[in-house]
């Protein structure tokens, strides 16, 4: 059995819940408040800016030149990504440069990319591309299994048609394999690389509840 295989079995728990989770439910079905997913968008506005960072190293960590390329590109693509969720989307959701300017990361965001920076920057290129594949991969999982909802909400249609493509579903075939050829390679340790996998599927689901919550660094403190 590939890693990938295998820690996909191994954490289906986290990809259910978060297939499950009202906010994701919400989007599917056209209920869930537009403050929520605006909530939503600016923390992933500020994950993806980290993530795309994070792969431009990742080509640092890289040894082989198709590896370099891939991940300066995805970073590329990723960045333009972000760029396009100003223009659109922050737009829509009158979000104001103001409003950007002045954002501050919900735990839940902190936390995911904190740890995405502690694979990076003390784990192998194998550990810091378990603790990111999560991500698009859950994602397309949950395009898939909404293909063909009509939430009668346009940001919302327009989520789940971007994950839902066929395009996205062979980048992620390509991505898993790559993680599987990593995982490979000598110098990994298995238990961490499963640390890390599992740990970032946590936090994904944690960044559904974390919307849905509104998550602050007040309110789940108590004295």
């Amino acid at each position: 059995m590939s890693f990938c295989e295998q820690a996909r079995r191994e954490t289906d728990f986290y990809w259910k819940a978060s297939l499950r989770h009202p906010f994701v439910l919400g989007i599917a079905n056209g209920t869930l408040p537009l403050e929520k997913f605006k909530f939503y968008m600016l923390q992933d506005a500020y994950y993806l800016k980290h993530y795309t960072k994070i792969l431009a190293m990742l080509a640092a960590k890289a040894a082989e030149t198709e590896d370099v390329e891939y991940f300066l590109e995805a970073a590329r693509f990723v960045h333009e990504a972000e760029l396009d969720l100003h223009r659109t989307t922050f737009r829509a959701l009158q979000i104001s440069e103001e409003e950007w300017r002045g954002f501050e990361p919900a735990p839940a965001a902190y936390n995911y990319v904190s740890h995405m920076y502690r694979a990076l920057f003390t784990g192998t290129l194998a550990d810091a591309y378990a603790a990111i594949l999560p991500c698009p991969w859950l994602y397309q999982e949950i395009g898939a299994a909404l293909r063909g909802a009509r939430p009668g909400v346009e940001l919302y249609q327009q989520w789940i048609d971007l994950y839902a493509s066929e395009e996205l579903e062979h980048k992620i075939a390509r991505q898993k394999a790559m993680m599987d050829r990593f995982a490979s390679m000598p110098g990994n340790d298995e238990r961490t690389l499963d640390e890390y996998f599992r740990r970032s599927c946590y936090y994904e689901w944690q960044f559904w509840e974390m919307a849905w919550t509104y998550q602050d660094w007040k309110r789940e403190v108590y004295a």
